[in-house]
């Protein structure tokens, strides 16, 4: 199933400024003149307290980029919420401060390290990370005074993230008016402690330490656990963090996950998610009015906004006409799934 040439522009622009966002924060991209060897913006640190954000990054931002902690999303939150939040961090005093003791692995509470899984000493020596804890410590005892005001909300900041594995599986279910129960069998009275096969087309994606799942039992088919971890997804039975760029096996997981889900929909009985002005008898001949009302439905129901009269006709003429050539019920899978690769679907 292709997906026309706008879209895919669109979904390489949207790879791109997510992508950008390891920096992420406007206030820590700074454009380049064009005098680059890459002509290109570059990720500088704007100050000693962004170089030190960049170069965490890499170790915190799987797990702190988004969520109740989201220290690494922009250079504002980092301030704010890690740097002159004395719990965390005690300006002139290293050995006082709990983010030297978590990385050194010896905090008091539940999380005696950060980050979990492998010492940060150990990311230092294998490269992913350059900062060392030395250094750390040198910048903590130097720290200047926070600006002032710390917490005025800034216009600048970078707001956009793709949405993550977790998101994706839930509001993807909601959408396509999907249930647990479309992809295992739940037929047999004993189900919660068998295991399952999934079949192939199913294309069940779900988190193998979410619940039903943890105990191995629910989730049998592993596949289904890689599929949710190639789109991003962390495993904290396995201290896999989550990956917040979104590179080419997101992508990949992405595509035929739209497409797998998006036929379970149209495929449901009563299902009204898709296909609620139209039927897979009507067709742009028969019944154009139903089938663009129904258009303009999905994509108000998927992207979360009403598309212009530009946007159906591109919508219409570049991916539901040329599917309809073939079948109705492919012009509604792919159109659903190209709707699902939108950079406004993927970003939040």
């Amino acid at each position: 199933m292709r997906t026309p040439t706008s879209f895919v522009c669109a979904a390489a622009l949207a790879v791109l400024a997510l992508n950008l966002g390891a920096c992420f924060g406007d206030s820590a991209y700074r454009q380049g003149s064009g005098d680059e060897p890459d002509g290109g913006g570059t990720c500088a640190a704007s100050s000693d307290n962004d170089a030190v954000r960049l170069a965490l990054a890499p170790a915190c931002e799987g797990c702190h980029v988004n969520g109740n902690k989201p220290f690494f999303a922009s250079l504002a939150a980092f301030e704010s919420g890690l740097v002159y939040d004395e719990r965390f961090v005690k300006r002139g005093d290293p050995e006082g401060s709990l983010l030297i003791k978590m990385l050194k692995g010896n905090a008091p509470g539940s999380y005696a390290q950060m980050p979990p899984g492998q010492p940060y000493e150990q990311l230092v020596a294998s490269g992913r990370v350059t900062m060392t804890i030395a250094q750390v410590e040198d910048w903590i005892r130097d720290l200047k005074a926070p600006p002032e005001p710390l917490d005025t909300p800034s216009p600048a900041e970078f707001k956009v993230r793709r949405l993550a594995a977790d998101e994706m599986v839930v509001s993807l279910m909601d959408q396509l008016g999907l249930t647990l129960e479309d992809f295992v069998s739940t037929s047999n009275p004993d189900w919660r402690n068998r295991a399952y096969v999934v079949n192939w087309n199913k294309f069940f994606v779900w988190p193998g330490d979410w619940s039903p799942g943890i105990s191995g039992e629910y989730v049998s088919d592993p596949r289904s656990v890689e599929r949710y971890e190639a789109l991003g997804g962390g495993n904290s039975l396995e201290y896999r963090k989550k990956n917040p760029t979104f590179g080419p096996s997101a992508g990949q997981a992405l595509v035929q996950m739209s497409q797998a889900w998006c036929g379970r929909a149209v495929d449901k009985q009563n299902n009204k998610a898709v296909l609620r002005y139209a039927t897979l008898a009507d067709t742009s001949a028969k019944s154009p009015d139903a089938v663009q009302k129904n258009l303009r439905n999905l994509y108000l129901r998927m992207l979360g906004q009403p598309p212009t009269d530009a946007e159906l006709k591109q919508l219409f003429e570049q991916v539901y006409l040329p599917l309809e050539a073939q079948n109705t019920r492919l012009a509604w899978v792919g159109t659903c799934a190209a709707l699902i690769r939108h950079p406004l679907w993927i970003t939040y």
